[in-house]
């Protein structure tokens, strides 16, 4: 798995950064996030300015729909 770093440039969430590196905060990405960044569990509940998270890429989804009708 490719990682890459990002650097929290405000106080924010880790579902509010998921949101801004992936576009949503749905699909594993948080705990995709939480994987990737050891510890990162146990900080605060929002990780401060200037804070370089080790960001992987997007966790493959599947979603099933299940249609009763069908």
């Amino acid at each position: 798995m490719a990682y890459s770093p990002y650097t929290v440039t405000r106080t924010a969430r880790l579902d509010q950064i998921a949101k801004l590196i992936y576009q949503t905060e749905k699909g594993g990405v948080v705990e995709a996030l939480l994987s990737a960044n050891p510890g990162l569990a146990g900080a605060a509940a929002s990780l401060q300015r200037g804070t370089v998270l080790q960001v992987p890429d997007r966790p493959a989804t599947t979603s099933t729909v299940t249609r009763p009708w069908e």
